[in-house]
């Protein structure tokens, strides 16, 4: 079974690979590559597709792995208020940027979408980055705990 850091990190890696392939289209767009109603299609379930993986995503941690955290860890609290605290931000965020893709046209301007992108592929990185740094932190904590440290690796694991 995979490192439970390298599973989180590969969530990570799979979900930006989704944002990636919308800047991807918006790119060829701006380029003169493809036309926007060409794009269009892609950029609206690209956006569709990381939003309902993302979700899932936070939904899982919420549910299963920070409770599980939390539980062994007491201590880590305010870092996992934080933590929920970002995924909310994020979810808001995410949902202005479905807005505004929504209400992109073929032949219409991207600058609000782009810009409302930029703002969530910042917070979302920076987010990223804090929880791969909390859960590094999880499992040197739970190093000694064979038990726990495999429970953890169980529920990264899980679809």
């Amino acid at each position: 079974m995979a490192d439970p850091i390298q599973a989180l990190a590969h969530d990570h890696r799979e979900l930006t690979g989704l944002l990636i392939a919308v800047h991807e289209a918006l790119t060829r767009v701006e380029r003169g590559q493809s036309k926007l109603d060409d794009e269009l299609h892609e950029i609206r379930d690209g956006i569709e597709v990381f939003r309902e993986a993302l979700l899932e995503h936070f939904a899982r941690e919420q549910e299963g792995i920070l409770p599980f955290v939390l539980a062994r860890l007491p201590n880590v609290a305010r870092q996992v208020d934080r933590l929920i605290s970002e995924h909310d931000r994020i979810a808001d965020l995410l949902t202005r940027l479905v807005t505004d893709v929504g209400s992109v046209d073929a032949g219409g301007d991207v600058s609000s979408f782009r810009a409302s992108l930029a703002r969530f592929d910042e917070l979302y990185a920076a987010h990223a980055k804090t929880e791969l740094a909390f859960f590094t932190e999880v499992t040197a904590a739970l190093g000694g705990d064979c038990e726990a440290t495999e429970q953890l690796r169980s529920l990264l694991d899980e679809p």
